[in-house]
């Protein structure tokens, strides 16, 4: 049981604790995971900046590729994670702004499908150099 609200037979237990187990999914400062509240855009940069570390020391990746200046995002500068939000807008551009457009990132909002499958696949081919 990887965190106290997830149980052993929840059918997604055994990839959250192999996501915790490798660093790149943590629970709350309450001991819990939440596995059905919705992700925000932030921690969802959280978490592929933590695969992106896993697949540098343990994936037998040698580099990102394809690094790209920086965005600006006007909404991020006091965020707990503005940081690698910033970072992660290097990394071919892995974090953009809402909607694709302007310099809001908005991370606080929860992750659309759409947003989450296209910085995967962003992330994918950064590390791949594809």
């Amino acid at each position: 049981k990887p965190f106290r609200d997830v149980n052993a037979t929840r059918w997604s237990a055994a990839m959250i604790e192999w996501a915790k187990f490798n660093g790149i999914m943590q629970g709350y400062s309450d001991g819990t995971f939440r596995p059905t509240q919705t992700v925000t855009r932030a921690e969802l940069m959280a978490v592929l900046r933590k695969a992106i570390q896993y697949a540098l020391e343990g994936g037998g990746i040698s580099g990102m590729r394809n690094l790209q200046q920086p965005i600006a995002f006007s909404d991020i500068s006091n965020h707990w994670v503005g940081k690698t939000i910033t970072e992660m807008s290097v990394y071919c551009g892995v974090a953009t702004p809402l909607n694709e457009t302007g310099n809001a990132f908005s991370p606080n909002l929860g992750t659309r499908r759409n947003y989450a499958a296209a910085a995967t696949l962003r992330l994918l081919n950064c590390l791949l150099g594809v």
